[in-house]
């Protein structure tokens, strides 16, 4: 058991937004918000739920977040701001791009 020192020089995760509970009190189901917006349940719970690094990443993040937000009637920017706090650090991975040779058949009929 960390004592009060360790536990204060931890870096804490910001705790779960009650979306579900949110949702759940505007009498908005799951199907419902699939129809509007045509993202999968699955999506849809990790939203709730908090697990941002299930969902594709980059602007579909953002988007889900907002169309969500939007179907539930929350504030997406608190959702958005908790998204921010929970995935700093996380950042995307780079990809390395190579630079390939032009095929010799190709450059061929380009001399001609």
């Amino acid at each position: 058991m960390p004592t009060g020192r360790e536990a204060a020089g931890k870096r804490q995760a910001p705790a779960r937004l009650p979306l579900r509970e949110h949702r759940l009190r505007a009498r908005v189901s799951l199907e419902e918000i699939m129809g509007r917006t045509k993202l999968s349940r699955r999506f849809l719970e990790a939203i709730e739920e908090g697990r941002y690094g299930d969902l594709p990443g980059g602007v579909f993040t953002v988007s889900y977040i907002r169309q969500y937000a939007d179907a539930i009637g929350y504030d997406a920017e608190l959702i958005l701001e908790h998204w921010r706090k929970t995935s700093a650090g996380a950042e995307e991975p780079v990809v390395e791009v190579r630079r390939t040779q032009t095929p010799r058949w190709i450059r061929f009929f380009q001399s001609v």
